[in-house]
């Protein structure tokens, strides 16, 4: 059974990602579902490995060298070499993919001050607070998961 908490966060994920697909629609229409999540994953996990993704996303190796390459392609990531270990490549976005998700500062702005004139100033202390945690969390999660997985 979701609890209330449970249900209130997926909602808040899910109208920030329709947010940003319809922002970004035009920018990424050559994009399908798995690529858009190969980029938010590379993105929120700073420079993976191509296996660290294959196995976030459970996705064989050949399967995700295809939507890499898709990426490359279109100029959303690129690849590292790894500076200790020459075998290891690295993932990150460009600055094209960076651009594009930080396009909209002006609803982020928007954003900051309704919410400080509507939200009293104690209670919007403690709900940053509650997201720097949230995040961390979710941030710990992940790594986690990456480790196991």
């Amino acid at each position: 059974m979701v609890s209330l908490l449970q249900k209130s966060m997926i909602n808040l994920a899910q109208v920030l990602r329709l947010r940003e697909h319809q922002k970004s629609f035009k920018e990424l229409e050559k994009l399908g579902a798995i690529d858009v999540y190969y980029l938010e994953a590379i993105y929120q996990l700073k420079e993976p490995t191509i296996g660290t993704i294959s196995k976030l996303l459970g996705q064989s190796t050949p399967n995700t060298n295809y939507h890499i390459k898709k990426l490359i392609n279109l100029g959303l990531i690129e690849k590292r070499i790894d500076d200790v270990d020459r075998r290891v490549t690295h993932l990150l976005v460009t600055d094209k993919y960076s651009e594009l998700i930080n396009s909209d500062e002006d609803f982020w702005a928007r954003m900051q001050d309704r919410l400080e004139s509507e939200v009293a100033p104690t209670d919007l202390a403690i709900f940053q607070r509650v997201l720097r945690q949230t995040i961390e969390i979710i941030g710990e999660e992940n790594r986690q998961d990456s480790v196991i997985g």
